[in-house]
């Protein structure tokens, strides 16, 4: 850790490939003064840009077309973390000729490589399957070959991943045999569907897969389709948190100091140091609670086979949701008091979601229809789910940490802002373990290394963790092995 400096990063490789291989051109060195690279949970892809200095005519001479490959290598010098990136330019802008006219700078967009040529094709094909499979299908026909099925946990192989979660290794061929190595990480659904993808992008295609998704243990049904660096997720949040709390050392320790020690010997603290805070959501938003959905909603289902309509409600009370601890949800952590809950939030109010049935419900007759869909507990689930997941929501800015992906649990540490006061209590309602929904590592024109952070938790959760309960809900099999 000699070259330790939470700040600085160093550039391994810059290389631009033409489209037909022919043409290679190392810009690692006196070109790139800025980049930013960008994940997500709520993008298919991720995606980035580099700034370049060109003095020596790369964007005419070569030329860029929109269309090369680009070699992106970096070391964070914090953990020595080593990202590759095997991308796409898509686009190049912000074309300024010097002032000498001497060259010009330019940003270059990049995509995944992967994703980009996947978006290339279209999907219209019938399946009837559980979605999990569906996504896999897809995945395998327009992104890339998967290998064999393991169900372990990569980071402690005495563990399996949970929810019958799997992960397959994505097989490179051609061209892309010397791009890192990555997987495909799929849970496990119920419901069989047969369904037709209706000439969709491979992207789309997933995210329909996704829509209908449903697991009985995981609550939220919040599947959802993305791409890290390291992997491709078809999962829900329950996965995340489980995998994070499973797993010894996974739960970021992270803690908002605006003004610190930067004694170069406590290393802990510059990269655990949270430099920014910014709260997007507090919970204190009663008119969006009570037009959302979130704490009641009503679905109807319209049964054209038995000629009958079934209503069916929801009410947040009756809700199994777990927070980012892992444990099932207390209602004490909620912004609203228990009374105002139950004289605000009613039947009469309720956000109101049709659906027409074609498929059986439990205890009808054997036919030709399709079992059970669960469509109305996914309507129910994901509307109030995904609210109260961002009902405390931040961005966070600190220094380095090229390791941190969407979908980790960090545990972050605020004091009660409190100028009267000069105590060092945690802040009960933003303290606590968040979710990880996106990042943005960016080197600034300075040479600076800044990690931008979008962390969301379920409502207050946090407040009164015990650590007693922390394991209660972890079914048997995702114990160790």
């Amino acid at each position: 850790m000699a070259d330790f400096n939470p700040s600085s990063v160093e550039i391994i490789k810059a290389e631009i490939i033409s489209y037909d291989n022919n043409t290679r051109r190392d810009i690692s060195t006196n070109y790139i003064y800025s980049f930013d690279i960008t994940q997500s949970m709520d993008a298919v892809a991720y995606s980035g840009s580099i700034s370049v200095l060109d003095t020596s005519n790369l964007l005419e001479g070569m030329p860029i077309r929109g269309e090369e490959s680009l070699n992106f290598w970096i070391v964070g010098k914090d953990k020595e973390t080593e990202i590759k990136i095997a991308a796409i330019i898509h686009k190049v802008d912000g074309i300024t000729p010097l002032a000498n006219s001497g060259g010009m700078t330019y940003k270059i967009h990049f995509v995944s490589k992967q994703s980009f040529k996947a978006s290339t094709k279209k999907v219209l094909t019938s399946f009837r399957s559980t979605s999990s499979e569906i996504a896999r299908d897809i995945f395998i026909e327009n992104f890339a070959k998967l290998g064999t099925v393991s169900y372990k946990d990569p980071d402690n192989e005495r563990l399996i991943l949970p929810y019958q979660t799997q992960i397959r290794a994505i097989i490179k061929e051609g061209d892309r045999k010397n791009e890192p190595d990555r997987n495909f990480i799929i849970q496990h659904t119920n419901n069989q569907a047969r369904v037709v993808i209706p000439d969709l992008s491979p992207t789309e295609a997933m995210f329909f897969a996704a829509s209908r998704a449903y697991n009985p243990d995981t609550p939220s049904q919040t599947f959802r389709f993305f791409e890290t660096l390291e992997n491709y997720y078809f999962c829900t949040d329950e996965y995340f948190i489980r995998k994070a709390n499973n797993t010894t050392g996974k739960i970021l320790e992270l803690f908002f100091a605006p003004v610190t020690d930067l004694d170069a010997k406590n290393a802990e603290a510059q990269i655990n140091r949270i430099e920014e805070l910014h709260i997007l959501s507090k919970g204190i938003d009663t008119s969006s609670d009570l037009f959302s959905g979130a704490y009641t909603n009503e679905v109807t289902e319209l049964d054209f086979v038995k000629k009958r309509v079934d209503v069916k409600t929801f009410n947040y009370n009756d809700s199994k949701y777990i927070d980012m601890s892992g444990i099932t949800r207390s209602v004490e952590d909620n912004p609203h008091t228990e009374k105002f809950r139950n004289d605000t939030f009613t039947k009469k109010n309720a956000r109101k979601f049709m659906i027409f049935k074609n498929f059986t419900s439990p205890g009808d007759l054997p036919s030709a229809l399709l079992p059970d869909q669960h469509l109305a507990d996914i309507a129910h689930n994901r509307v109030s789910y995904y609210h109260h997941l961002n009902n405390t929501s931040l961005v966070a800015l600190m220094k380095g940490r090229l390791d941190i992906r969407p979908g980790m649990i960090a545990n972050l540490s605020i004091k009660k802002l409190n100028s009267v006061s000069n105590n060092v209590e945690a802040n009960d309602s933003l303290s606590g373990r968040y979710l990880v929904q996106k990042t943005v590592h960016s080197m600034d024109d300075q040479g600076t290394l800044n990690t931008t952070l979008k962390l969301a938790k379920f409502d207050w959760s946090g407040r009164k963790q015990l650590a007693q309960n922390q394991t209660a809900d972890i079914p048997d099999g995702e114990r160790n092995v």
